[in-house]
């Protein structure tokens, strides 16, 4: 009997220390801009040309690793797309992800 008073005082314990720390985290993030939520890459702004991009431009791309676009860098140049598969540069579901986002071989006006 003793025992279930003590650890139920316990939890309460754990509960409401859990509830100030997630109300101090709630008035911390509307001061400082939301600042618990996870940093997303800047948008990317246009097709990017597989074949021209510099690193910091492929590294804005959704899922995109600095490893994944220097390895898209140095197995340059691309004819299409598809290489970036058939080359083993990245995988289907990487494609997939920013297959959208570039081109190769972008025309010059």
């Amino acid at each position: 009997m003793r025992r279930a008073a003590i650890l139920s005082g316990i939890g309460g314990v754990v509960v409401l220390a859990c509830a100030a720390w997630l109300s101090a985290a709630q008035v911390g993030a509307e001061n400082s801009e939301l600042q618990l939520l996870p940093k997303q890459p800047a948008a990317v702004t246009g097709k990017i040309d597989l074949n021209a991009a510099q690193l910091d431009e492929l590294a804005r791309l959704p899922g995109m690793t600095p490893q994944l676009a220097e390895q898209i860098i140095r197995s340059r140049p691309y004819r299409k797309l598809d290489d970036l598969i058939t080359r083993k540069v990245l995988g289907k579901k990487q494609f997939a992800k920013i297959r959208d986002f570039v081109v190769v071989g972008r025309d010059k006006p």
